[in-house]
């Protein structure tokens, strides 16, 4: 804990072996960090939370510049859908609307209505009875303000 994100990816991790546009770090229900932010953070909870993402569990994964940001909100969600317990209606539901409407994104059938799509993400967090449906929205809200200009294409 302490280690500068910098250190741990490009000292401890040798860097990266293609372009790599953002980190999904901390598990499904963490952030979506840009790149760009690695100098901001350390494996801390705090310096997370000031940048605006969640360390979670600190796994990582890497999203390559080449591949589309609305084909990984697509899967996150369909992840996030599969394995709700299906216990709330915000989580049940609400995690298979949000795939679907990404779905129809992903593949060109049709735009997502943006205001659609944050009032799905803020019934997600506030009505979802544990951290599963009511963590799902933050990675999805970081994709949509640091990747706008790639995702903007898809909402309407």
């Amino acid at each position: 804990m302490g280690t500068t994100m910098e250190k741990v990816i490009y000292e401890y991790g040798g860097g990266f072996r293609k372009p790599v546009k953002a980190l999904h770090i901390g598990g499904p229900l963490g952030g979506i960090v840009p790149v760009e932010k690695i100098p901001a953070l350390s494996v801390d909870f705090e310096s997370f939370a000031t940048e605006g993402f969640l360390l979670g569990h600190a796994s990582v994964v890497c999203i390559p510049s080449d591949f589309p940001m609305i084909k990984y909100l697509e899967h996150l969600f369909e992840f996030a859908a599969l394995e709700s317990c299906g216990k709330c209606f915000p989580c049940r539901l609400g995690t298979k609307r949000a795939h679907e409407m990404l779905h129809e994104a992903a593949h060109n059938i049709k735009t997502v209505n943006r205001e659609l799509f944050m009032d799905l993400l803020s019934t997600l967090q506030q009505g979802s009875l544990c951290a599963h449906g009511g963590g799902i929205p933050l990675p999805a809200r970081n994709a949509l303000m640091y990747f706008a200009d790639e995702l903007n294409l898809h909402f309407n």
